[in-house]
């Protein structure tokens, strides 16, 4: 009976330390959008791709305003020469930002709007916290699909 007990008592701290490391820790993430003298899209579905070092943990969201605006109700994002702040909470990425892109229907992307520059940074329990910014200073020339910056090994 206590071989019994003993080995089921193992078995269990054996499935707790498996279900344990395939939980990944959530990580806290901030984006500040920094715009030019022109204004950009507003009330459209922007999406956002950040991927990672590696590929591993890309980000990909497809509305970027209503899942991460974090400027309060009524604000106007993407107004001329405006920082504007994106937060959300999902799993850590593994290793830094190494690409970002802003992508949109056909259309929703105003050709001639000036980004200077997107910060991305997380913050997250037992790993290093992170910051990339990426510096477009250009305009959007086109408006499909997306506008993206960076580069990755």
């Amino acid at each position: 009976m206590a071989k019994l007990i003993t080995s089921l008592a193992l078995h269990f701290l054996i499935f707790l330390a498996i279900a344990s490391t395939s939980i990944k820790a959530q990580c806290d993430y901030e984006m500040i959008v920094n715009t030019g003298i022109t204004r950009g899209p507003s009330d459209y579905k922007l999406g956002v791709i950040i991927e990672a070092i590696g590929g591993e943990g890309t980000i990909n969201t497809t509305n970027l305003i209503k899942n991460w605006g974090a400027m309060g109700r009524g604000y106007t994002y993407f107004l001329p020469n405006s920082s504007d702040k994106f937060r959300t909470k999902l799993p850590c990425m593994p290793n830094n930002f190494c690409w970002i892109a802003i992508k949109g229907k056909k259309g929703e992307l105003n050709p001639h709007w000036y980004i200077n520059n997107i910060t991305v940074s997380t913050k997250g329990p037992g790993v290093i916290n992170r910051m990339k910014t990426f510096r477009f200073l250009e305009e959007i020339v086109t408006v499909y699909p997306d506008a993206s910056h960076g580069e990755c090994p």
